[in-house]
């Protein structure tokens, strides 16, 4: 359930500066945050610890999960276009304990258990206005260098996010899966895009943390047969354990052809352009991994005469954010994915880990020491 407080400015000014309220026995005052300084650069800093505005709640991270984009920060120094020009707070993966409730916020208590949504849109452009807030035009997402100045992001002791952004955390979801709750809602945005999964056959191009969260969710959410190819045979296992009915090595085995939905979710070249002689007459491609900068070449000519429908996959919206809270505290388990649990001030070794060909999801925990 969303922590929104939809009447924030509908309270008197005496409310709306309330006293803030802080949880009891959460003391620790030192706020130690992951920044990236470019290339190969991770380094951990004492920060000043985050004092939360009106309508706002300062979280006390317990567990962040380090994504795809922050390891491209760490590799290249940049996610495609966005390069990091000045020292930044990486991670956008973070639940915690609600540690200071600001003013105005009536429905959020301190020492709640919350999974933070990254992601703040506009809510004033066209596109946040026809209700694809995922694809805002002045977006504002936790540890990305997309703005200048950077956003910071949530790997630290201490994090602000609004009070809309707060999504309560069931006791009987455990923490290291609750962390899940960003990527699953990507991959529930790209099968929103499809048009769901239930009762289709669908290919998932990629089975990397994103891809087997995809093949993980379409089977929560009534896929009839899903397959699965990577270059990497550790990565298929680990796409077999949470779903994945068949597997197949990419350019040695033969996926099979004539799926109702391909989720290309490898973002290489090579996954793109075959992924096209891979759906059906009148099915969908749906492209969820982010290429590399530059034009790529691929079969176009299949999807006019096939009728293939084409289409981008990006984020995610907060109801489907809420929808990946859900699913996971409805016992979707996503725990064969998680590679290792590094403590945050080893984050250097952390990034080097998650680095791996191997290695799926590295956790970072926060709890004090």
């Amino acid at each position: 359930m969303s922590a929104q407080n939809a009447d924030d400015h509908d309270h008197d000014q005496d409310q709306d500066h309330g006293t803030a309220r802080r949880a009891d026995g959460l003391s620790q005052t030192t706020n130690q945050a992951v920044v990236i300084h470019g290339a190969g650069d991770v380094r951990v800093e004492d920060r000043a610890v985050p004092t939360p505005g009106v309508g706002e709640v300062r979280v006390a991270v317990e567990l962040g999960g380090i994504c795809g984009s922050d390891l491209s920060y760490y590799r290249k120094g940049a996610v495609g276009d966005f390069k990091v020009t000045a020292p930044m707070v990486l991670g956008h993966e973070i639940i915690g304990l609600t540690h200071e409730v600001g003013g105005s916020v009536k429905n959020v208590d301190a020492g709640a258990r919350v999974v933070v949504d990254p992601s703040s849109p506009c809510q004033m452009c066209a596109r946040c206005r026809e209700g694809r807030s995922n694809v805002c035009e002045r977006p504002r997402f936790l540890g990305s260098a997309a703005t200048t100045p950077h956003t910071d992001g949530g790997f630290a002791s201490f994090v602000i996010a609004r009070n809309e952004n707060l999504v309560a955390i069931p006791d009987s979801l455990a923490s290291s899966s609750a962390v899940f709750a960003e990527p699953l809602a990507v991959t529930v945005h790209a099968i929103g895009r499809a048009g769901g999964v239930r009762g289709a056959r669908i290919l998932v191009v990629g089975a990397g943390p994103i891809g087997s969260i995809l093949v993980a969710a379409a089977r929560a959410m009534g896929a009839d047969h899903i397959a699965a190819t990577d270059i990497d045979a550790s990565r298929l296992e680990r796409a077999t354990a949470v779903g994945a009915d068949t597997t197949s090595m990419a350019g040695e085995q033969d996926p099979g052809t004539d799926f109702d939905i391909v989720f290309e979710a490898s973002g290489a070249p090579s996954g793109i352009a075959d992924a096209f002689g891979r759906v059906r007459r009148g099915g969908h491609l749906v492209l969820v991994g982010l290429p590399h900068a530059g034009p790529i070449g691929v079969p176009i000519a299949l999807a006019v005469p096939r009728e293939i429908g084409i289409m981008g996959s990006f984020r995610f919206n907060h109801t489907e954010f809420v929808t990946a809270v859900d699913l996971l505290a409805a016992g979707l388990d996503l725990s064969p994915l998680l590679t290792q649990t590094v403590d945050a001030i080893d984050a250097a070794e952390a990034f080097v880990a998650a680095s791996a060909p191997e290695a799926m999801k590295v956790q970072l925990s926060f709890a004090p020491r």
